[in-house]
C-alpha cells in the first residue's frame, strides 16, 4: 500500500537516529588538541610528588616539555630536583583522546650511572579541561588517583 509506514521502516529509522545521537554525543571521536597540555600543573596522587608544579610549554616550537617551577617539602625531592629541571620530557598522541607522557625519574642522573631506566611513560587522558589522569599498565587514566591539576592556563 502506498503511504503506509511499516514496522521495519520505523525500526530502521529508529536505529539511524540512535546511531546519529551516539556519534554526535561521543567526545572520544573529537580530537583533543595537544596544545591543551600547555600551562602550569600541580602533581597530585603520589605522596612524594604532591604539590610540585610543572610548566608545560613548547620547546623551540616543536616539542612539549615540562619544567619544574615549584618544589614541595619532600626531602628526596629537595635532594634530587631543582627548579627549572625538565620533568616532562615528551608528550605524544596515540589516538584522538589518548596520549603518552614521559616523565624523568627522580634521581635519574644516579640511575643512568648504573644503566637503569631514567624515564617513565604513562598513558594519559584529559578527565576534564583542567585535569589529566595518568595510568600505567592496564589502568585507566580517567580512573587514576595520579593526576596533573591545572594551576594556570598559558
Amino acid at each position: 500500500m502506498k503511504g503506509t509506514i511499516t514496522k521495519s521502516k520505523i525500526t530502521g529509522l529508529g536505529i539511524i537516529l540512535l546511531l546519529g545521537l551516539l556519534i554526535s554525543s561521543c567526545d572520544k571521536l573529537n580530537e583533543t588538541p595537544i596544545e591543551n597540555f600547555k600551562g602550569t600543573w600541580k602533581l597530585e596522587g603520589r605522596s612524594m610528588f604532591n604539590g610540585i608544579e610543572i610548566k608545560i610549554e613548547e620547546n623551540s616550537g616543536v616539542k612539549l616539555i615540562g619544567k619544574v617551577v615549584s618544589l614541595n617539602d619532600n626531602k628526596y625531592v629537595k635532594m634530587f630536583v631543582e627548579t627549572n629541571d625538565t620533568w616532562v620530557t615528551g608528550i605524544r598522541r596515540t589516538s584522538n583522546y589518548e596520549f603518552r607522557l614521559t616523565e624523568k625519574k627522580i634521581g635519574s642522573d644516579l640511575f643512568s650511572i648504573y644503566d637503569l631506566e631514567t624515564t617513565k611513560e604513562y598513558k594519559v587522558e584529559f578527565i576534564d579541561e583542567d585535569t589529566i589522569g595518568l595510568g600505567s599498565g592496564d589502568s585507566k587514566p580517567t580512573e587514576s588517583s595520579v593526576k596533573y591539576i591545572r594551576v594556570k592556563n598559558e
